[in-house]
């Protein structure tokens, strides 16, 4: 049986950048300015800063390495990746993944034989480290002035605001938990390729083989994210027929939604015009948008007012499937669901065919599932830098069994390791879409993951 003889880890980077959401929340910085605007969050030096990695290889005994990237999502930082609803998940840096990984994971890995990847993923789970958490002083925990124990977890900008004003700062303290997304995500990777090379198959045989799945027979559709480029980048997504575009995350309300919705609305009947004009009549994408929580701040948290926006945004995009990411952003999860499966109840009873997408707050398979079984989402974007990859798996399986649409995604900060991994995993669990990675110069990301599927279902086809 094959085993891992050692562990590499090495530093590497992302395919995009980090940003700091509370400071774009707090205030619009216009993109050439974030490089060197101040953040307000912990852990960030600048509100901008290269998305950084660690790219972990397993030395097996038939002298292969496997090699899977640890990468974290653009916009930090997280909240809600445990199945509990507090937790602060700090930036993923290099010098702390390459010391979790020599110190505890490396441990655990060398000598062990590679069985199946469902349950050596599983074992992932029940690793810890020691992390230092910010927690609030004595007087703060009381209710006295200063910081509370929720204003700490949930508001990073609320929290150095007071922690400044206060003349002590919060206690520093080391505590034991789960291994940070980003390293559980880079080691499900490593393990997943390391188990199919043992079995001489591909990564995609791997999991519908331990999940009972059909061997794929077709490709995954392709969702593209523009990045900030919403109308070049586009273009280039209508002549490459991506089938759903653009993304185009919101972080400038004024400048990308404006007032009553009407910079969106423009956006939305250009891109209807050049939809028709660069892709021809056979070519129907869905228009799909990540509000990034807009409506909410526009209009207060007011489904009625919420949604009329969304009618007359949804006969801006026609003759197009227009799909809503994140139209509001609350404070919790529990309020989360309840915002939005009350304006999904709306749209049904209005009879209009806007579809919501749920990816704030949906970061743990728990979260998942509560997500669907509230019914507050027609689609779940799965981001598998938070979940990890075999709980990607569960996710896209949990949404197919509760007849809710996927988005097997991610991040553009992600590599092209982690993104051929991601084509992997759409092939075995075909999803409705599959997130074009890394980046967000749309041609690069497009083809990878297309050729990868591609290839794969060559191999698969003809062995």
């Amino acid at each position: 049986m094959t085993r891992i003889l050692r562990v590499h880890a090495v530093a590497a980077s992302g395919g995009g950048y980090y940003e700091d959401q509370a400071a774009l929340e707090a205030k619009h910085v216009p993109l050439p300015q974030r490089f060197e605007a101040a953040p307000v969050s912990p852990g960030f030096g600048a509100l901008r800063e290269v998305a950084e990695a660690v790219s972990v290889g397993l030395v097996l005994d038939t002298g292969m390495v496997a090699w899977g990237d640890c990468v974290s999502t653009a916009h930090g930082p997280w909240r809600g990746i445990a199945d509990g609803e507090a937790g602060l998940v700090p930036l993923f840096r290099v010098a702390a993944g390459l010391d979790t990984i020599r110190q505890v994971v490396a441990p655990w890995l060398q000598g062990q034989a590679l069985g199946r990847f469902r349950d050596m993923a599983a074992g992932l789970d029940q690793l810890t480290e020691r992390v230092t958490i910010l927690k609030p002083r004595a007087d703060a925990e009381s209710g006295q002035e200063g910081l509370s124990r929720r204003a700490l977890l949930t508001a990073p900008a609320r929290m150095l605001k007071a922690a400044q004003e206060e003349e002590e700062a919060p206690e520093a303290i080391e505590v034991e938990q789960g291994l940070h997304p980003a390293i559980h995500y880079g080691l499900g990777q490593a393990l997943l390729q390391a188990v199919a090379w043992a079995r001489g198959v591909t990564m995609t045989e791997v999991i519908t083989e331990e999940w009972g799945l059909p061997r794929p027979w077709a490709p995954v559709r392709v969702h593209a994210d523009s990045g900030h480029e919403r109308y070049f980048h586009a273009e280039k997504m209508i002549v490459r027929r991506v089938e759903s575009l653009p993304h185009a995350t919101v972080d400038d309300v004024r400048g990308q939604v404006g007032a009553e919705g009407a910079e969106l609305s423009r956006y939305l009947r250009w891109l209807t015009q050049r939809i028709g004009q660069l892709g021809g009549r056979d070519y129907r994408p869905v228009i799909h948008l990540d509000l990034n929580g807009a409506l909410g701040r526009i209009y207060d948290n007011q489904p009625g007012k919420i949604l009329g926006q969304l009618h007359t945004w949804e006969l801006a995009a026609k003759p197009y499937l227009l799909r809503i990411e994140n139209p509001v952003i609350l404070d919790s999860r529990a309020s989360q669901l309840e915002a939005m499966a009350q304006l999904r109840e709306y749209l049904h009873f209005r009879k209009m065919g806007v579809q919501l997408v749920a990816s704030a707050w949906a970061k743990s398979p728990g979260a998942v599932q509560a997500f669907l079984d509230a019914g507050a989402a027609d689609m779940i974007h799965i981001k598998m830098p938070e979940l990890g990859v075999h709980h990607a798996v569960d996710a896209v399986l949990a949404c197919r069994d509760a007849e809710a649409g996927s988005l097997l995604g991610g991040s553009s900060a992600e590599t092209d390791l982690s993104a051929r991994v991601s084509a992997h995993l759409a092939l075995a669990t075909q999803p409705d879409l599959l997130l074009a990675k890394p980046g967000v110069g749309v041609d690069e990301a497009v083809s990878l993951v297309r050729n990868e599927m591609a290839r794969v279902l060559s191999q698969i086809q003809q062995a």
